[in-house]
């Protein structure tokens, strides 16, 4: 095999073939019904017990979702991929009832992604940042956390991080032990030794002043920047 030629692996439902066979399928050159679920390039790939090994210039692309790292393991069944060496996953949402268009971008040193599912979690040294704009441009914003580690489902629209997370917008930064952020309400959830710098409106001065929130439980909305605790 050119170890310089592209290598794609289609993982399709229904497709007729038998992806990673020792031996090529009897219709190994049959045309799909359907496109596939999911596409994965790299320069070279090897199989070994059902296991595709694949390193330099990985991508795998899902709807929405583009996942990119220079190594990673790719199982059919259970279809999963394992990124690791500089993986990042960009996920690209649209809210057509809000007219908001939303964008995730989540970097790690491994990233684990449940295709089936649509569940992915990433560990060590996480980044997101997510960003919000709505269709005529008439509002922006961005949410950037880090965190040991985190968890997410493709349709449940909720983030789960662990460990250390810190979370900062253009004007607050806040931080905790574990934080649930509800993208569909802009909502971060603060638990454990949690803290938020906020804006409180004095009258006295005509003009917004920080304040510091604390509390075991902390609500913040990214959006009015009000924050609440318990």
């Amino acid at each position: 095999m050119n170890k310089l030629a592209k290598l794609m692996i289609c993982l399709a439902i229904g497709a007729g073939a038998v992806l990673w066979a020792q031996e090529p399928a009897s219709d190994t050159f049959a045309i799909p019904e359907r496109l596939p679920d999911i596409v994965i390039t790299a320069n070279t790939m090897t199989v070994k017990d059902e296991i595709a090994y694949l390193e330099g210039n990985v991508k795998a692309t899902r709807a929405g979702d583009i996942l990119t790292c220079n190594r990673a393991l790719a199982s059919q069944k259970p279809r999963w991929v394992l990124a690791s060496l500089t993986p990042k996953l960009y996920r690209k949402e649209m809210n057509y009832q809000l007219k908001v268009h939303r964008e995730m971008h989540l970097e790690a040193r491994n990233i684990f992604y449940d295709i089936d599912s649509g569940r992915f979690n990433a560990s060590d040294s996480v980044s997101v940042r997510l960003e919000e704009k709505t269709w005529d441009l008439a509002t922006y914003s961005w949410v950037l956390i880090t965190a040991d580690a985190m968890a997410g489902f493709k349709d449940s629209n909720r983030l789960l991080f662990s460990g250390n997370v810190k979370i900062r917008d253009k004007e607050n930064f806040g931080q905790g032990n574990r934080l649930d952020y509800l993208k569909d309400s802009s909502t971060a959830i603060l638990s454990g030794n949690a803290f938020v710098e906020t804006q409180e409106f004095n009258a006295k001065k005509g003009k917004f002043e920080k304040r510091i929130v604390e509390g075991q439980k902390i609500s913040y909305n990214t959006k009015t920047k009000e924050a609440s605790s318990e």
